[in-house]
């Protein structure tokens, strides 16, 4: 079975949302999202959980008391991006939620900011997407640069002393990773056996992975999608080595159909991530359940859950006017906890919201669980 039919297999059954009719009064909310192509699954995630945010608000009575109404619109790629957010606002859409993944983000943000319609990224993590001086872009997710704090505070006090190297593929969301954990190393004083990059469409990793074995590498953090997590665990397996722990950070690590190929290579995995579904966000889990099914995937439907709720809650204490929306968010100051994933609710000047956070997490018996 090929990767890209194994990715495929991972989306049966998923539910994809048309757009829906427009009632009158209501508020229309556009989703510009990858529901096809290379990064269709971590589109479709987050679809699930905005989804799940709009159902309980209008299970709730809606925003102001007029029902939410819902647009989805598929961004398979950076090229369509513009396009797909235009469309979007051609159809009413007065507030934009974005992006599946950082390459995506850049260009629809940008087309937002232009249009002067509000645009909120609930997952994509790359630091340069909220460091243009963009006045419509709020991100509610966590950074890269959190992403690569953490793992040089997991090398400070889980692994202290371990030879350890990093792995990353070019593309726009390991990119920045990398630079951020190069960055945060130095100013942590701590030296790396080895760190390499490689074209983000390479699958084979067996040249990669050798030059790790070679350096001595005894931890290895891999910052990677689908195809480079899977080709990794191949190589390893092919080149008959593990190291001593294997840190992951991206798409290609953080869901349950990835996992489910490689078993094998992925148990007892470390995982760079927002919060999976604690306890506290057990209701949400409940209703992705009951709506599609089966269990949550990953974290990126209920990080998209908890910045669509928190936009939607804040839209109903504006009385759903949306032009009040950013500066009402901008002036929220609410502690850790505040959302259904544990997170806190504070704006720097950038757009950025400080009170996201990742942790660290390890596949165990096919599901992950906070270390």
């Amino acid at each position: 079975m090929t990767l890209s039919r194994r990715l495929a297999l991972g989306l049966a059954g998923a539910a994809i949302l048309a757009p829906a009719a427009r009632a009158a009064n209501a508020l229309t909310c556009g989703a510009a999202l990858p529901l096809s192509g290379a990064v269709a699954l971590q589109g479709n995630e987050v679809l699930r959980g905005i989804q799940l945010a709009a159902d309980a608000v209008n299970a709730a009575g809606g925003i102001a008391g007029a029902p939410l109404t819902l647009a989805s619109a598929d961004m398979p790629a950076p090229a369509a991006a513009t396009a797909t957010v235009n469309g979007l606002i051609a159809a009413h859409a007065g507030l934009m939620f974005g992006s599946g993944d950082s390459a995506l983000s850049f260009p629809a943000t940008a087309a937002a900011e232009l249009a002067q319609v509000p645009y909120i990224e609930l997952n994509a993590p790359a630091d340069g997407i909220c460091t243009r001086g963009f006045k419509y872009l709020l991100r509610t997710g966590p950074s890269t640069q959190m992403a690569a704090q953490m793992a040089v505070q997991v090398l400070q006090q889980r692994f202290k002393g371990q030879k350890f190297g990093l792995l990353y593929n070019n593309g726009v969301t390991s990119a920045a990773f990398a630079a951020a954990f190069t960055a945060a190393l130095a100013a942590a004083k701590l030296t790396p056996t080895l760190i390499a990059g490689y074209p983000e469409g390479v699958e084979d990793l067996h040249g990669a992975a050798g030059r790790m074995m070679r350096a001595g590498t005894t931890l290895l953090l891999h910052a990677a999608g689908p195809n480079g997590a899977l080709g990794l665990g191949l190589a390893m397996r092919g080149l008959n080595w593990q190291p001593r722990a294997l840190i992951g950070y991206g798409a290609g690590y953080e869901y349950r159909e990835l996992a489910a190929a490689l078993p094998q290579a992925y148990a007892g995995t470390y995982v760079i991530a927002a919060p999976f579904y604690p306890g506290l966000a057990g209701a949400v889990r409940a209703a992705y359940l009951a709506r599609y099914g089966m269990p949550p995937r990953a974290a990126d439907s209920l990080t998209a859950y908890a910045g669509a709720k928190l936009v939607f809650d804040t839209l109903n204490g504006v009385n759903g006017d949306a032009a009040k929306l950013l500066a009402a968010l901008r002036q929220a100051n609410l502690p850790r906890g505040t959302l259904a994933n544990g997170f806190a609710v504070r704006f720097d000047h950038n757009g950025q919201n400080t009170g996201a956070y990742v942790t660290l997490q390890q596949w165990r018996g096919g599901a992950l669980a906070p270390v």
